[in-house]
């Protein structure tokens, strides 16, 4: 499933929707793959220039033996998207910060790069064996 979203707050929703959609009730990773292409659309629209005017992020989700890979790509920004371990109590914004911290403690692997117009981030995570 590959889709490009507005670069709005929105655009969350929509995409976990279409993870949902893709991988159906019944699957083994479906929330966390929810919640993963979730933080990374938010991080897209948060913190790069797909959130300004007219910007767009295009989310991929497939799924395979190696589990499901979610890839969301922006339009760049001035940073590098890094994961925040803590934050100073009384910080202001300190409920945000944390997409990548949770990308980090929930997929199998992770990553980040410059495209040639923006940033690719990505994760996998892989479904357990089946009990047997």
């Amino acid at each position: 499933m590959l889709r490009v979203l507005p670069g709005t707050a929105d655009s969350a929703a929509a995409a976990r929707q279409l993870t949902r959609d893709l991988l159906g009730a019944g699957h083994p990773v479906l929330d966390t793959a929810m919640l993963l292409v979730s933080e990374l659309v938010t991080n897209s629209v948060t913190h790069s220039r797909s959130g300004l005017p007219g910007g767009t992020v295009t989310v991929a989700v497939s799924t395979g033996s190696a589990g499901v890979l979610i890839q969301v790509r922006d339009n760049g920004g001035l940073t590098e998207p890094r994961v925040v371990e803590t934050l100073p109590t009384g910080t202001e914004g300190t409920e945000h910060g944390y997409g990548l911290l949770l990308v980090a403690a929930l997929a199998n692997t992770w990553g980040t790069s410059p495209t040639r117009d923006g940033r690719l981030t990505w994760c996998r995570v892989e479904a357990p064996p089946p009990p047997g």
